[in-house]
């Protein structure tokens, strides 16, 4: 057990990302609709109960160019994290992020965009969906938390994400990625003020 403590969690999780999207069909171009509907991560798969959903949608992506940017994406931020904090708190985290983001995004933002026009992409979105780049964008906010000049690095990264709204909006993506960048913020925060408080007093 304590061996298998010591394996990093972003080497584990590369190496799924990588077996998943390779028995599921991405890596030949991309994913096929079959897997989508069957791993994917829907409103009505949790109202279904299929809550391994969210872990399996996770690790897949759509085709092969989003798998290499995600692979790259999610190799440097959880990387850098669990460097900071850890393997157990890095996975502890980034899953709560993309879990908590992810549900918040299918029963409460979705609802709010019922009416508004979205692309035909978006329209199977709204149906299933895939990737880990929720659970990224909040370990962005999580690693801007620690840092000294924290607004200015939180900031830098709205602006790039408005930046991406402005030139090609995505009302799903865009939005949970902003949604768990402030998540993952906020729960470092919590976690920075709760090492603080519950560190032993010297004497």
């Amino acid at each position: 057990m304590r061996a298998i403590s010591r394996i990093p969690f972003t080497l584990v999780f590369l190496l799924v990302m990588v077996t998943a999207n390779w028995l599921a069909g991405t890596l030949d171009g991309v994913l096929p609709p079959q897997a989508l509907r069957a791993w994917g991560i829907s409103h009505q798969s949790i109202l279904n109960g299929d809550a391994f959903r969210l872990i399996t949608g996770t690790f897949l992506s759509h085709d092969f160019g989003m798998f290499i940017r995600q692979l790259c994406f999610a190799a440097v931020v959880i990387g850098c994290y669990e460097t900071i904090e850890g393997t157990w708190r890095a996975a502890a985290v980034f899953f709560t992020i993309d879990v908590l983001g992810t549900l918040l995004v299918l029963f409460i933002v979705l609802p709010l965009l019922v009416g508004l026009p979205v692309t035909a992409g978006e329209a199977e979105l709204l149906t299933h969906d895939v990737g880990m780049s929720a659970g990224g964008f909040g370990l962005i906010g999580a690693l801007a938390a620690k840092q000294r000049h924290r607004w200015m690095l939180l900031i830098g990264a709205v602006l790039l994400i408005t930046a991406k709204i402005w030139i090609s909006f995505e009302a799903i993506a865009d939005t949970a990625h902003m949604l768990c960048l402030c998540l993952g913020y906020i729960l470092q925060a919590m976690l920075n003020v709760r090492r603080r408080t519950t560190k032993p007093v010297e004497r």
